[in-house]
């Protein structure tokens, strides 16, 4: 796998944040094209051993609009797989290179992200599909290489499909959806996000 040196991930972050200002500026004379331009140039910037990925920094903890949910959209166009496992250099464990957690979080107050997760739910009913019927056919699910990206990546994967897969992790509500579009958003929304406070501070990615 190829490995992007911090430097080239903090340039595609400050990008981002550039366009991310843009947006809040002027929405309506937006350069969509370039934000999809940079979503092919950093799908698979994964920063590996050294930090965070660039989909991470532009999407976790962020207060999602339509900017981040086209950005994403333009991120799987151009072969970002959200389920993707990657080292961050001290953690044991692989990771996901997008935090599935927060975004579930978000999903409670927030419709865009609602929808976000949304769209990742559909791809994981496709991609785990087979391991659910592995294990249904009696194979001990540890045992196959998707059950632990499943683990990885819980909150993005359907109840009704981690029920067949591992009945212990199914015990979240899916229902983040159908959100009212004045929905309150969670405190402390307006503080930076590490992400930006990366850019703020011109500090790179760090593990």
């Amino acid at each position: 796998m190829a490995q992007h040196h911090p430097d080239e991930i903090n340039r595609l972050i400050t990008e981002f944040m550039d366009m991310q200002e843009a947006w809040n500026q002027d929405q309506e004379r937006f350069d969509w094209g370039a934000l999809e331009a940079l979503a092919q140039r950093g799908a698979h910037a994964y920063n590996e051993g050294t930090g965070p990925s660039f989909p991470s920094l532009a999407l976790d903890g962020m207060r999602h609009s339509e900017l981040h949910e086209r950005f994403l959209a333009s991120l799987l166009q151009a072969g970002f797989d959200p389920f993707k496992t990657t080292s961050t250099g001290d953690a044991v464990d692989a990771v996901p290179v997008i935090d599935h957690a927060s975004l579930a979080e978000a999903a409670e107050t927030n419709p865009t992200s609602a929808r976000m997760r949304a769209t990742l739910m559909d791809l994981a009913r496709e991609r785990f599909e087979p391991l659910a019927r592995d294990v249904e056919s009696g194979q001990d699910p540890s045992s196959l290489p998707l059950y632990e990206v499943v683990k990885a990546c819980a909150e993005s994967v359907p109840d009704e499909l981690m029920r067949r897969i591992a009945p212990e992790l199914a015990s979240r509500d899916d229902s983040g959806n159908g959100l009212e579009e004045d929905a309150p958003q969670r405190p402390g929304d307006g503080f930076l996000s590490s992400a930006e406070a990366q850019v703020e501070n011109r500090l790179p990615p760090v593990g």
